[in-house]
């Protein structure tokens, strides 16, 4: 017989003493729903609903969320490794791959979806808590395909896998297919190895980019971040707090566009290595003409100090920005 048991349609149930739930709770709102998602414990026969209840696949969870909904990824395990005597489980957590030759899609009727990795830290080799891999046999599409306004990617860590076109990629293309902008990515780990870049954002606009770490890690492949004016100019980015690390032989661009962007904002970055040397253009940024923007208090690896021979910059200020050498003029 249920102690507590209630219908309210106004008003409120004070509880005055603590609550212990042994079975999974439902959060029930006439906003927007919370899913959960847990890759080697939950069953995507179960509701997703709650943790007690979690989905196996992020795609099983992008298949029932709506507009605005909330998906939760929880990390796996640490890999075991051998060091002294027993389990040792101070590896590198396993990496969550689609259960069919299928990468991830958030569809534009989607918009305002948020993809959240509950993983708080980095492994030894940097890698995220909640790291999600593209499909091994799947080379034409990237890891995850966001193609709906206002979402938020939020703590997650992304492999290529099979992917030769990018690891996230963000598009507006003014059809009802691609209504992809305004989307943040936060504390958001690229694994780079390929040289169509990490994150790819095709004519977006008003995007952040906030905390990110983009590790190079294939020789003569790497652009961190591809600006693409297709449909339209990039405006209003702002890419903040973000660091790019890897051997210069790997690294094309940390930063490159394709075209003209509009009043574009870099700041507070750090480009951990010496000048790129893995292809064109080896710049740490390299930006179209006919651009507007700031490059601002940033650091860079470089030995000299000269803005030209490592950023191509073609109408964006810049000011405040470090190299060993002192401030780079």
């Amino acid at each position: 017989m249920p102690l507590i048991r209630a219908s309210l349609k106004e008003g409120y149930l004070e509880i005055n003493e603590n609550i212990r739930f042994k079975k999974g709770v439902d959060f029930l709102s006439n906003w927007n729903k919370t899913y959960f998602v847990d890759y080697d414990g939950g069953s995507d026969d179960n509701n997703g609903r709650s943790t007690f209840k979690p989905f196996k696949n992020p795609a099983q969870a992008l298949s029932k969320a709506s507009a605005g909904d909330v998906i939760y990824i929880k990390p796996r395990s640490p890999e075991l490794g051998a060091q002294g005597a027993g389990p040792y489980y101070g590896g590198d957590p396993g990496d969550i791959v689609p259960a069919t030759a299928v990468n991830w899609v958030i569809p534009y009727t989607k918009y305002g979806l948020k993809l959240i990795g509950c993983g708080a830290g980095r492994g030894p080799a940097g890698r995220s808590q909640t790291c999600l891999q593209g499909h091994a046999n799947v080379t034409a599409y990237p890891v995850l395909d966001v193609r709906a306004p206002y979402c938020d990617i939020e703590n997650l860590g992304f492999k290529a896998g099979g992917s030769t076109v990018g690891l996230v990629q963000t598009k507006f293309a003014n059809d009802s297919a691609y209504q992809a902008w305004a989307n943040t990515f936060y504390k958001v780990w690229f694994r780079i190895a390929l040289a169509a870049g990490a994150l790819v954002m095709d004519a977006g606009s008003y995007d952040n980019i906030e905390k990110c770490t983009f590790s190079f890690m294939a020789t003569g492949h790497g652009v961190g971040i591809m600006l693409l004016a297709g449909n339209d100019a990039p405006t209003g980015v702002v890419i903040r707090d973000c660091d790019f690390d890897g051997l210069v032989a790997d690294i094309h661009a940390d930063i490159q566009t394709s075209g003209a962007v509009k009043r574009i904002l870099m700041d507070n970055l750090r480009f951990n290595h010496a000048v790129p040397a893995g292809g064109s253009p080896n710049r740490y940024v390299s930006v179209a003409s006919a651009s507007t923007g700031l490059l601002a208090n940033s650091y860079c690896g470089a030995a000299d100090g000269t803005i030209g021979t490592h950023f191509t910059l073609n109408g964006i200020h810049n000011a405040h920005i470090w190299g060993e050498a002192g401030e780079v003029t």
